[in-house]
Formats: structure tokens, sequence, C-alpha cells
């Protein structure tokens, strides 16, 4: 018999897996999704050229063979009922095989449902979770694994597939026993995956998808994640990808697997998922602060939320795009999967097939900016908007011997300005500015002088946790009203259209001349730099203090939107 110690760890472990299908309020959000496009893309691993397989997207219109922060700004619209993020995610499409012939098998709803946990062990929020920075990306997962190696947990540590049905079949790669997944309380097939949270502080390398990237070791702050990535710490990301495979009922017998992605996989193992960072710059940072709804069913659009920045489902439902690869995706069936992509079951690794029939993509004139290494050089390329909707062609499958067409992402000589700070990308205006830093603001306590511009550390931020003010115009005025009414001893414009307040200037340096972005409420001033701060104090004179992480939690201020 269990002791009484034994039988609560028990329920508190039955009660942590049943969680998610319980309404919960939690330091977590949950956004559902429709599909934007099925396209053979992958911005990541295949920048400016053709993906080897066919992807199911969700996020912001703007979606490319290429692809930079700057651009996800530029989208007309998002498949997410939260207008702010214009992010991209997007995985391997999921076909129905039998007899030789491949169909699609449609998304069921939520789709693609996203969630974002940033709590601590008490489910109350973890402060010392970050934004992601602009321009950021990731992936999770491992497109070439065909059995289960224990990398992706035992079951479903950051993979699980389950069949949705009343006997609720859940594997790592996928399940079986099944002849139908109705009958449950959603129905449907599902795969969940869960991305990494902890930084190294680098950008993303297609050569080695995971380097920057790694899972923490237990759930609360800083302390979680393994040492040479403590960088930063973001919230979580776990997406469900629903599936409709009740239109294949009855065709597959309880001891089949009928199902194979898009890569080539017939076993699940080789689900993927990519990321990539189109967050208005500041939402997420406030709602890491405050929004506990959980999966209550509660309005995103609350003041702890995301205010003000909520569309209807006809809206999302509306959000389309066409895809750059015109082929035929198999929604009635093909006799092979589409693009060059041979079954290949395992139990060893894939290995990318030669001599492939792809398809070439026409490309923006410039090519996209990552973002930069703390240790290797920035990038000043970025996406010209005009140029982006002219990726959209009609594109052909054409002969060719060897991989899909690949542009590399072109890589300045610009360097960081710190080996602690990592650039995240070119100004909000787009560039640099000839306008001006006001040398003096009236506000109500008096006048508040330039102090200069400074160096803003990315762990931790050197005025202010996160901004005082996000989605608003910005000038330096209205930054130094804003920081003078809540008793603020400085006030800080960054970017050309962040805020930020506090009482002292943590882990920074003088920059002269790094201050170069125009303010986004006003083109004639200017508003800090990336990763730089106009300071402005009422003495004109700034005091520079050494402090971790840790210790930055002892200063708060009462903010608003």
């Amino acid at each position: 018999m269990l002791s009484s110690s034994c039988n609560a760890q028990a329920l508190a472990f039955l009660a942590a897996l049943v969680t998610p299908a319980l309404a919960q309020n939690g330091a977590y959000f949950t956004m559902g999704s429709p599909v934007l496009v099925h396209d053979s893309l992958d911005p990541l691993l295949q920048p400016g050229g053709q993906s080897p397989h066919v992807h199911s997207v969700s996020g912001g219109s703007a979606f490319a063979p290429t692809m930079d922060f700057a651009l996800t700004q530029t989208s007309k619209c998002t498949t997410f009922g939260v207008t702010v993020d214009k992010s991209n995610y997007w995985m391997p499409a999921v076909y129905f095989r039998k007899n030789g012939r491949f169909t699609l098998v449609p998304e069921a709803s939520p789709k693609h449902k996203v969630y974002y946990k940033y709590g601590k062990g008490d489910n109350t929020p973890d402060l010392e979770r970050s934004e992601f920075p602009q321009g950021f990306r990731m992936m999770a997962g491992d497109s070439n694994l065909r059995s289960d190696d224990g990398s992706m947990g035992s079951p479903g540590n950051q993979l699980n597939w389950r069949c949705h049905s009343r006997e609720g079949q859940k594997a790592t790669g996928f399940p079986k026993g099944f002849t139908s997944c109705n009958g449950g309380y959603i129905g449907g097939l599902a795969a969940t995956m869960r991305f990494p949270s902890c930084w190294n502080g680098q950008d993303f390398n297609k050569d080695a998808p995971m380097a920057h990237m790694s899972y923490p070791t237990n759930r609360d702050g800083m302390a979680g994640c393994p040492e040479g990535f403590k960088k930063a710490r973001f919230p979580e990301i776990m997406i469900e990808y629903w599936l409709d495979v009740s239109q294949f009922d009855g065709q597959y017998s309880a001891d089949e697997v009928p199902w194979v992605l898009s890569n080539g996989d017939p076993t699940g193992y080789g689900f993927h998922m990519d990321f990539l960072n189109g967050w208005k710059v500041g939402a997420l940072a406030h709602a890491i602060k405050g929004c506990n709804i959980g999966n209550t069913g509660d309005t995103l659009g609350s003041p702890q939320c995301f205010p003000g920045a909520i569309q209807s489902e006809d809206a999302k439902q509306a959000c389309k795009i066409a895809p750059v690869v015109k082929q035929d995706i198999g929604l009635s069936g093909l006799n092979a999967l589409p693009g060059c992509n041979p079954i290949q079951a395992g139990p060893g690794r894939a290995t990318t097939p030669t001599n492939c029939a792809v398809g070439s993509v026409s490309q923006p004139n410039s090519v996209a900016a990552p973002i930069a290494s703390s240790k290797g050089s920035s990038s000043a390329s970025t996406v010209n908007a005009a140029t982006a909707t002219t990726v959209r062609s009609v594109v052909q499958t054409t002969s060719a011997r060897s991989t899909p067409v690949s542009t590399p992402v072109r890589q300045s000589s610009t360097t960081p300005s710190s080996p602690g700070y990592t650039n995240v990308g070119p100004p909000s205006n787009g560039g640099s500015s000839s306008g001006q830093l006001p040398a003096s603001v009236n506000s109500k306590s008096g006048v508040w002088k330039a102090a200069g511009c400074f160096l803003d550390s990315l762990n931790p931020r050197s005025l202010g946790k996160q901004p005082e003010w996000w989605g608003r115009p910005i000038t330096s005025s209205n930054c130094v009203e804003r920081c003078d009414s809540i008793g603020a001893k400085y006030a800080g414009t960054e970017n050309g259209g962040q805020c930020f307040c506090g009482n002292q200037l943590i882990n920074s340096a003088s920059r002269p001349g790094k201050c170069t972005s125009k303010c986004n409420g006003d083109a004639k001033e200017i508003c800090g730099g990336p990763g730089h701060l106009s300071i402005y104090s009422l003495d004109g004179s700034v005091s520079i203090k050494k402090r971790t992480a840790h210790n930055l939690h002892s200063r708060h201020f009462k903010r608003s939107l």
C-alpha cells in the first residue's frame, strides 16, 4: 500500500496530467488559429528557396520565402485573435496513405492551438521571463528522427501524438489501436509539441537549428535554465496541431498506422515545428506580468492581457494567402507526396534525397536579417516591404539535380555595440535618422534635460524591466511626462517606439552616436536606437549601477496601458 505521502504525490501528478482539460486560471494563455496557407516554404531552413515538403502555416499574412521581423510587421492580417501577434508558426502537413495514394488530412478546430506559458511552480507569473527579441526564431523537433531515441521524451515530454477518442491512445510517435478518433470530448488526432525556452544569446543557425536554445531543467526563473543558456528565459510555447481524420474512419485497422508526415515520415517521430517572432514590441512583455486567464475562456482583451488588440472569429478565418509554390498538395489524393519525399520508415535517421525535382522561388530584392549574435556580426539587411508582395508569384515545379534553391542571409560588417547586448534588428522606422534629440523637455515636476545615449543591457534591462509603454506613438515629451507621472527618476526612449522608466540605470555605459532612431510619434525627434536609450533626468545627469537580474525585482512601478 502507498503511504499517504506517496498518495499525495500521485494525486498531484495525476492532477497535473489532466490540468489542460480543465478550466482554470494560471500564468498562461491560449490562442486557436485557422490555417493561413499550406505551402512548401521554410524561411528558417531554406531561406529564399523552396522547402522539400509541405507545411501547415498560421500567423501573419506576410509569410514569405525569406523573412525578418520588419517583414512580419507588414502583415495585413493574422490568423490569431490577438492582432499584435504577427508571428508565424509552421509544421509538416499530415497525409493518409492507402493503396499507394496519399490524401492530405484536413485540420480540425482549433487547428493550431498555441499555449504561452510563463508561470512558476505555484502557477504565478515568473517575472524573470522575457519577451522574444525582434527577429528571434527557433525550432522544436527533428525532421530526420524515425524512432524513439529518448530525445522527445517518454512519452511526449517534448512531443506526443494522441487519438482523442474515448480510449485516448497516446504515444511519442503515431499511435495505433483505434479505427476512429471520434467519440472523445473533442475528437480528432493531434500532435502536441513544446518549444525550448532558455536562450544562449546566439542567432538561429540552420546548420545547427537547436544549438542556441535549451529546455529548462525546472520551472522557476533563470535558475531553471542550464549553464550556457541563461541569456534569457522566454515563455514556453506549446502547440497542439489538430487533425480531422473522420473521413478515413473504417479505412484502416487498429493494427495499422496509415498516417505519413509530408516529409516522408510514417512514424510520427520526425514531426517538428518552427517559430519566427512577430509580436509587437512590448505586447508579450505586458502579458507576462499579469495575464493569468489560463484556459478559462476569459477574454484576452482584458487590461492585463492584450487590451484593444482582439479581433473577431470571422476576421481570423478570413485571413488567407495564396501559396508561393503552385502544386497539387493532395486534397483528392496523389500517387506520391508533394516535393521529393520518399517514405523513410527508419528506425535509423532519414537521409536527404538527391536528384529531385524541385521548384524555384522568386526572391525579394533584399534578404532578411536575423538577430545578431552577441559574439558575431550583426546584420543590417532588411526585407524591402514594397517588393515582398511580389514574392507570391506563380511557381511551377521544374527539373533540378539537387536540393531546393536557397539564398543565404547576407551579413553586414556592423558589430554589436557591446558583448553584453544582442542587437535585435533595425530601428522601428527602418533605418537611421537625421532627427534631433531635444535638449530639454518640460514636464509637471520641471524641466527634464537630455543626459545622452546609453546602452540597454538585455538581462536585466538597464532601465525598467519592460517598456512602460508599447503600441502608442512615442516622443521624448510623452515618455518624460509618463515617467514623471509615476515618480521615476529617469526616462528613456529606445528604438523609435519604446519608453522605459526607472530610478536606476543598471549595467549600462555611455554610447555617443548610437541613438539614431526616429521617434514613431514625431520623425523630427530621436528616440534612442536599437538596444540604446536616449536618457532624460531633471538635472541631466545619470548614475550607473551594476546589478544582477535577481536583485532587479526589488524595483517596481505601477504601470498601466
